[in-house]
């Protein structure tokens, strides 16, 4: 008997051991979960830092090295995500976007234009330029592509000074009006190239803005689509080829699938910049980073950024209301979400022609999400005519009586909708509130618990029963 009741508390001791260690485990491998669950959310920029984080249901991004970052559909204008887009900051040359686009709408391509003083005092040691002479004739065509692939800053300012008439002040007004035109905010050109200046600033919203209708543009989508560039030679000097300077387009180490181009930008204040256009699944994004360390930080940022914007989001039909579509139309959601979940705002003005034109601004959780403006005909009023009927009873004196108003099957299907809708408010609320309390960040965890609870009520189990059997 002593040998069995040896034999059982051995075994016994034996168990508490092994669930000892478990315990141990247990406790070891807790830590390290939240550590894991930790690092996820750590992984996704503070919604203070980025605020689309805050919105909920729209897809979470990561934060950067850039200081300041805009995603933007193309299409539909709606901003995906934004880090101090609308701080004012020095475009570097990320300005020349506006100078090439401005020169485009208003310049003659073919024309002549000689060099001055004015464009070359930009060719100097340090800056990149194409070391142009006074007297020295371009096409305006061929200038754009140095502006833009070579950032050249003789040949930018002097496209300014051409196309503004012989004004470079001129030509600054058009850039600045025409930013205007297109809604920014925080911009404010003083030259046409994007040196240093105290009163040059824009913002990574308005670069976005500003990149959005240019890229309407069919020969600025060639110009920044292009790896390389030859202009011919001119009067003075033999011809010169330059690379597009956005690592996207012209290395296999940045190659990015979709890449339609951008622009970079360089000064000591800016920082590095880069504007960068990708286009997939007939979608095109916009995406802006400014004042970042290194180009490098730069790419990477805009990498991260450029695969978020299309594989996270989709365009779907709005959901319009009566008139003809003019404009907009389309809403830029999260993958898997529904136009019928918007919000609509829609203001209707009628205009000199006698038509109704309404704007319908199309708002997701908060977040606008696209336009759309419909046109509806002038409604031209016919007299009434009065029935014979009515006409005989007015002449006889009788008048009849309206009939008493029937319930119909609409009126309950109605009644019925309006409960399945409060059924519906009662499912939302269980999603909002129990979902995240055993989201994915918190499973573990709750398993690991669970199972140091068993352990712990086996291990008294078996204490008690030692007890009994001495």
């Amino acid at each position: 008997m002593k040998s069995n009741t040896f034999c059982r508390e051995r075994t016994a001791r034996r168990l508490l051991s092994v669930l000892l260690m478990l315990v141990i485990t247990v406790f070891s491998v807790l830590p390290a979960a939240a550590e894991e669950g930790a690092a996820e959310a750590a992984s996704y920029a503070d919604p203070a830092v980025m605020p689309s984080n805050a919105t909920e249901g729209w897809p979470k991004a990561a934060d950067t090295v850039s200081d300041f970052v805009c995603v933007m559909d193309a299409g539909t204008g709606a901003i995906l995500c934004e880090k101090g887009m609308d701080v004012e900051t020095p475009p570097a040359s990320l300005t020349k976007i506006m100078t090439t686009l401005v020169a485009i709408e208003n310049g003659d391509l073919d024309a002549q234009v000689t060099m001055t003083e004015t464009g070359v005092g930009y060719a100097v040691s340090g800056s990149s330029n194409l070391y142009t002479q006074v007297g020295e004739v371009f096409t305006l065509r061929d200038m754009l592509y140095g502006t833009m692939l070579k950032s050249a800053n003789d040949i930018a300012t002097q496209v300014g000074e051409f196309v503004g008439g012989g004004s470079l002040d001129t030509f600054l007004s058009m850039m600045n009006e025409r930013a205007a035109q297109l809604g920014c905010t925080g911009t404010n050109f003083a030259n046409a190239c994007g040196m240093p200046n105290e009163e040059h600033h824009s913002t990574a919203h308005d670069l976005a803005l500003i990149s959005r209708e240019a890229l309407k543009n069919s020969l600025f989508r060639e110009i920044v689509h292009t790896k390389q560039y030859t202009i011919p030679a001119t009067n003075l000097t033999d011809s010169r080829t330059f690379e597009n300077h956005h690592k996207f387009l012209v290395t296999d180490e940045y190659a990015y699938d979709g890449i339609i181009g951008g622009k970079t930008g360089y000064t000591d204040l800016a920082g590095s910049c880069l504007a960068t256009y990708v286009e997939r699944g007939g979608r095109t994004v916009i995406c802006i980073a400014l004042h970042s360390m290194g180009m490098d930080n730069c790419l990477q940022d805009t990498r991260r950024l450029c695969d978020y914007g299309l594989d996270e989001f989709e365009n779907v039909p709005a959901p319009v209301g009566e008139g003809e579509l003019i404009s907009g139309g389309m809403l830029t959601l999260p993958k898997g979400a529904s136009a019928e979940e918007c919000d609509v705002a829609s203001v209707t003005e009628t205009r000199e022609d006698g038509y109704e034109e309404t704007t319908s601004v199309y708002s997701w959780h908060g977040r606008e999400v696209g336009t759309a403006v419909t046109e509806k005909p002038p409604v031209t009023s016919e007299p009434e005519s009065v029935p014979e009927s009515a006409a005989e009873s007015a002449a006889s004196g009788t008048v009849s009586e309206p009939e008493p108003a029937i319930p119909t099957a609409g009126a309950a299907d109605s009644a019925e909708g309006h409960f399945s809708g409060a059924g519906s408010s009662q499912t939302v609320l269980m999603d909002e509130i129990v979902l995240p309390v055993i989201g994915p960040v918190g499973l573990v965890p709750l398993f690991l618990i669970v199972m140091l609870i068993l352990i712990l009520i086996i291990m008294v189990l078996i204490v008690i029963i030692i007890r009994r059997r001495r």
